[in-house]
């Protein structure tokens, strides 16, 4: 639809819609590049997806002007609205990074700093935010891939001894992402050979752990209701609360609750199959879900199951909190997407053609294929990557065959939240 042109002038367009998309063009006169208003207007109306209009942008002046919603003084027809958008999906890569959009579906290439190519995707947050494990020993940051703005993380943290470690982040949340207001990082982290969850202040030079008993086989954490929740494999529920150690203190520590948790009817007879389950949490209309994904033959998912956090009655001064996890056998008009550290669900009447009592889900088990080698990196496949049906019970792969890459030879997939 675009005519060719060589390129010769640099069009900054991209932070008119907060993405990294291709911003050199080349303007010049002609036949496509003097079209009516009326219709650039008309072929705006056409691209729904936010990518596609950063591409039309970068045609020239006028076709950048239609696109990108400047004032119009009336009875001019004004540019066409976007609809909402689902979050996209990156799949990460050395070589060929891109990610892929729901709405337009189609796969993007997508553009990014050579040290971020070779960086690990370990969370995400509004606003094009990522955690980053990147590709030096024990170095971390926070990335915003709209902008290009980092900021450094620490590379250990401090024990409650004072003895400095290492640690390696494998996945984290953030309590909002970075701006105005003060905000943190919760990770789940490797420390000495172990997993833990570590914390992380804005302007703090490392990460602290909270005190209390070391957390066994964390499997998610995220921010809901001013605390960070984490579960684990046994579905135990640990919630930290920030505060300060004291009232002239700027010495930041985490107000700890371990939930007695009443364990679900069903879950010795999930062990007893000898079922293999990875666990989400997911904040959704004011409660926190879990959404536990099972995985049967060839560790392929077969059956997401969701559940719902249920503290059952207050407790005498100094006990923990009763709580359990009470089953929900459908969605009842909402879409979940499942990622460590960044799960998000959507009303699907927001969002048009999307089907009802949906789970998408990544191929997010960190298990490269040793069949399959480039030097000394793995490739990991994207085979388990799909979505579930809860109305209907079934697995479906998604994105369609051929509009994603069948692996990636550094990391798996992530989103990219609006």
């Amino acid at each position: 639809m675009y005519p060719r042109r060589r390129r010769r002038r640099r069009v900054v367009v991209a932070r008119l819609f907060r993405t990294p998309l291709p911003v050199v063009m080349e303007e010049e006169e002609g036949p496509w590049g003097d079209l009516p208003d009326y219709v650039l207007l008309r072929i705006t109306a056409y691209l729904r997806c936010r990518a596609d209009r950063v591409h039309m942008a970068c045609v020239n002046k006028q076709w950048r002007a239609a696109v990108t919603g400047e004032p119009r003084p009336p009875p001019l027809p004004q540019v066409p609205q976007l609809p909402p958008q689902l979050p996209w999906l990156i799949f990460p890569s050395t070589k060929a990074p891109s990610f892929y959009s729901e709405i337009g579906r189609r796969r993007h290439h997508l553009p990014l700093p050579p040290d971020i190519r070779l960086a690990r995707f370990c969370g995400s947050s509004g606003g094009g935010w990522f955690v980053l494990s990147l590709d030096r020993r024990h170095s971390h940051s926070l990335y915003n891939i709209n902008s290009g703005q980092r900021i450094d993380l620490p590379s250990g943290l401090v024990t409650h001894t004072g003895i400095k470690l290492p640690l390696v982040v494998r996945s984290a949340t953030l309590s909002t992402s970075p701006g105005p207001q003060a905000y943190m990082v919760a990770a789940i982290v490797v420390v000495a050979k172990q997993f833990t969850i570590a914390f992380w202040c804005q302007g703090s030079d490392r990460f602290f752990l909270s005190s209390g008993p070391s957390l066994r086989r964390p499997q998610d954490v995220i921010y809901y209701r001013e605390a960070f929740y984490s579960v684990n494999a046994a579905e135990r529920v640990v919630a930290f609360w920030p505060g300060y150690r004291g009232q002239d203190s700027n010495e930041m520590l985490m107000r700890r609750v371990d939930y007695d948790m009443v364990q679900r009817e069903d879950y010795r007879m999930d062990i007893a199959i000898g079922l293999t389950m990875v666990r989400y949490l997911v904040a959704s209309r004011g409660q926190l879900l879990m959404v536990v994904r099972y995985f049967y033959v060839a560790e392929e998912t077969q059956m997401l199951r969701v559940f719902k956090f249920h503290i059952m009655r207050a407790t005498v001064a100094g006990r923990p909190p009763i709580a359990k996890w009470v089953r929900i056998p459908e969605l009842d008009g909402r879409i979940l997407l499942l990622g460590r550290g960044c799960s998000r669900s959507f009303e699907t009447a927001q969002f048009c053609g999307c089907q009802d009592c949906m789970i998408y889900f990544l191929d997010d088990n960190f298990n490269p294929d040793s069949t399959m080698t480039r030097g000394r990196r793995y490739y990991y496949t994207f085979d388990d990557i799909g979505t579930y049906d809860m109305l209907r019970n079934s697995v479906d792969p998604w994105p369609p065959a051929g509009r994603r890459p069948s692996k990636s030879d550094h990391a798996p997939p992530t989103w990219w939240l609006p």
